[in-house]
């Protein structure tokens, strides 16, 4: 087995040059073009860019659920050639299955890698009830809120403990103020357990508020324009978004997506 102790700092999550390309009744599309970063185990990395510059692409190749043209996704010096029980992923929609009640739903990873859903069943229903869903183990996803519904997303790829979380924009289709607690939710549930992340959003502000680091994207082809570390302490509170540093690295990294679609605003988001 693998040392991950010996894994060289920063390396933990690598892509090395990758590509992607499509092609398609109108021709080749290429998404992606020489993409590399690695990424420290334990960190908060987010993907941030508009719509359509294959930032969710990008995710998928990393999660092994999506084949790259060209170069590598690594974990802990292995090639990503499929899904991997160390990683969980986060999808920007929930896809609960709508007959299983919510504790089923979160348990459901447990069954389709054949585990003994008697080991992990006290660890569901801790994390649900870390996540203010206690008393909905039996509710199906119809009886559930937006924001509900995507709790039992977290709380099911976190439940066979993967060391790594890879999360496409799970918060983008909630209101202001559903995301903005879910966003403080995640901060929370981080602390406790302890995970390396890659984060898409389009959201500048959650990315700020979320991560150690921020790579800018840019495309289309989707390449990497900008690197921003986020010098924030944590924990982080909301009213860090009021400081005048918060400010100006929102700022910043606005400035690098306008800059990487010729000084037209690309819809990056606050």
């Amino acid at each position: 087995m693998l040392d991950m102790a010996a894994e060289p700092a920063g390396r933990f999550i690598e892509a090395s040059q990758i590509a992607k390309i499509y092609e398609t009744g109108g021709g080749v599309v290429e998404a992606l073009s020489s993409i590399s970063f690695d990424c420290a185990q334990g960190d908060f990395l987010s993907l941030l860019g508009p719509s359509g510059c294959g930032k969710s692409t990008l995710l998928m190749i990393m999660a092994g659920l999506e084949p790259a043209t060209d170069g590598r996704a690594s974990v802990a010096g292995e090639v990503v050639m499929s899904p991997r029980a160390d990683v969980g992923v986060v999808f920007q929609d929930p896809t609960l299955l709508p007959w299983r009640t919510t504790l089923e739903n979160v348990l459901f990873p447990i069954e389709m890698m054949r585990l003994r859903r008697s080991l992990y069943r006290d660890r569901a229903v801790a994390l649900l009830e870390e996540v203010g869903l206690g008393k909905f183990l039996t509710k199906r996803p119809h009886e559930l809120s937006g924001g509900m519904r995507q709790r039992v997303a977290i709380c099911r790829a976190l439940v066979h403990e993967p060391k790594i979380l890879l999360m496409d924009e799970p918060f983008s289709a909630l209101d202001a103020i559903t995301r903005d607690q879910m966003n403080a939710l995640l901060l929370d549930l981080l602390i406790r357990h302890a995970k390396t992340v890659l984060f898409v959003t389009h959201s500048i502000r959650e990315a700020v508020m979320l991560s150690d680091r921020i790579l800018v994207m840019g495309g289309r082809p989707g390449r990497i324009v900008a690197t921003e570390p986020v010098p924030f302490a944590r924990p982080r509170a909301p009213e860090l978004e009021d400081t005048a540093e918060f400010v100006a690295l929102v700022a910043r990294l606005r400035n690098a997506i306008e800059h990487s679609y010729g000084g037209h605003r690309a819809g990056g988001g606050a």
